[in-house]
């Protein structure tokens, strides 16, 4: 596996209780011997920057810590938000889009963020994250599994449905990844929210 790069866009309030995500991240991925490339985006503009840094390096992987819903990413300064749409322009650049988007927010592998991908040019080839609101703890438990077994295993979908597995039957089920498919050009969801042996299509309005 490549660099990953983490993007921290917590709010004053975790930075003060000491709830940062991405130094743990961070580490987590230093202790299985992955590169690893920190950004604190305090603001929009940082935030955006950030991304187009991860663009230029290729990375394979691009981890978005912070706060958010199911319109989109919470502001880390308190101001609006940052709503799907907006955040996938952002990857609209010359360089590709990382494989894997890990999207470390509330709701943060919601049907609306694989609609705004799905109208794009550049997107991940795989989204994961949690389709409702989590703890802070339950995030770092679930991307602990999550690079231990990438740091060994090919990124592919087989292998993201091995890990989805382990993080749901050990954190929580609401976690998910949306993967692409080229002949229907659209994001297929993993694992179904009533049979976990198919996929949902997520349609494009």
């Amino acid at each position: 596996m490549n660099t990953v790069h983490i993007i921290d866009c917590h709010n004053a309030n975790d930075y003060f209780a000491d709830r940062q995500e991405g130094p743990i991240v961070q580490h987590l991925l230093k202790a299985v011997n992955i590169r690893a490339e920190l950004h604190m985006a305090l603001n929009r503009t940082k935030f955006g920057e950030a991304v187009v840094r991860a663009m230029e390096a290729e990375c394979d992987v691009l981890h978005i810590a912070g706060h958010g819903n199911g319109d989109g990413i919470a502001s880390s300064s308190g101001r609006s938000g940052l709503l799907w749409a907006d955040f996938v322009e952002m990857f609209q650049g010359s360089h590709p889009a990382p494989k894997i988007l890990v999207m470390s927010t509330c709701c943060g592998a919601s049907s609306g963020l694989g609609r705004a991908f799905s109208r794009s040019i550049n997107r991940p080839k795989l989204i994961i994250g949690s389709s409702d609101a989590r703890y802070f703890d339950d995030y770092v438990a679930a991307w602990a599994l999550l690079y231990r077994r990438l740091n060994c295993k090919d990124i592919d979908i087989e292998a993201m449905q091995q890990v989805l597995d382990e993080i749901c039957a050990v954190v929580d089920k609401s976690f998910r990844y949306l993967g692409w498919d080229d002949e229907r050009e659209r994001y297929v969801r993993y694992p179904h929210p009533r049979k976990r042996a198919r996929f949902d299509v997520v349609e494009r309005e």
